[in-house]
């Protein structure tokens, strides 16, 4: 179950927290009228610039250097104190630096561990797990939505003569097209080694079928290239089932797009089978 968040966890009521810090720091340096008190501004700016965020804690911590600087120009300084003020006026911003540079290294490796975790190395598209996943929210938000199926014609045979990464090519090939017709608001999904998967959510079949005329056409102009120079053009079987119509949860509609997708084979290249027992 998920937590409420807290209200520091909010990006701008961290940063006013750790402005109203460095104000505080600023003025107890003026009523103490000791320069050293300024250092305690140091481990405020690295909390700064592990809040996140791109410029505001570069922000804060300059406007702090500038203040202290200003602080200690009206409190006098001497000759011998120079260097430490210089010193302190680099290394506000500088904490500051190395807290967003840890925050960043934070955020992508956060990044490539949710890729990790539902993405499919191979194609980029959602792995089987994440799909059905998603689709089990879809459900459960009581949304329709359409699954198309595509089936590469000639996989095996791809593979057994050239090796599994000519036929990877050929499955890069596929969804690259899926996910240039499709476009990005749709589900996609490699389901195995020569099928994948597209969740139109809440869209109706004349859309649906527009985007698989797309799909069979711009497959026309992907060729992968084979160790020996030739070319392999790549085809697909297509199903379609739709929820709920064609099945009472994910799992009976992807079935059904399945045994849809067989007749459609059987039709032979490029063909769409429906759940309605259609084959076009």
């Amino acid at each position: 179950m998920l937590s409420a968040a807290s209200p520091l966890d909010r990006r701008p009521v961290r940063f006013l927290v750790l402005g109203s810090s460095l104000v505080i720091v600023v003025v107890l340096q003026v009523l103490l009228r000791d320069p050293t008190i300024a250092w305690a501004s140091a481990p405020i700016a690295l909390l700064a610039g592990l809040a996140g965020g791109r410029r505001s804690p570069l922000v804060l911590s300059g406007i702090a250097a500038v203040a202290h600087v200003a602080v200690d120009l009206w409190l006098g300084v001497t000759v011998a104190q120079v260097p430490g003020l210089l010193l302190r006026s680099l290394v506000l911003p500088g904490l500051a630096l190395v807290g967003m540079a840890n925050q960043l290294s934070e955020r992508q490796r956060d990044k490539a561990m949710h890729r990790a975790v539902v993405e499919d190395p191979v194609t980029g598209l959602l792995n089987v797990r994440a799909f059905y996943a998603e689709l089990a929210t879809l459900r459960a938000a009581g949304r329709s939505f359409t699954i198309l199926l595509a089936d590469i014609r000639g996989m095996r045979a791809l593979n057994e003569r050239y090796g599994h990464p000519t036929g990877t090519e050929a499955m890069r090939a596929l969804a690259h097209v899926l996910r240039r017709e499709a476009g990005t608001d749709v589900l996609a999904s490699r389901l195995g080694s020569d099928e994948m998967a597209v969740a139109f959510v809440d869209e109706g079949r004349t859309r649906t079928r527009e985007v698989i005329d797309g799909i069979i056409r711009r497959l026309h102009d992907e060729q992968v290239r084979l160790p020996d120079g030739q070319s392999f053009e790549v085809h697909a079987a297509y199903g379609l089932a739709r929820y709920p119509e064609d099945g009472e949860d994910e799992v009976a509609v992807l079935r059904a797009a399945d045994r849809a997708k067989e007749r459609a084979k059987v039709a032979g290249l490029d063909k769409v089978g429906s759940a309605d027992g259609e084959v076009s």
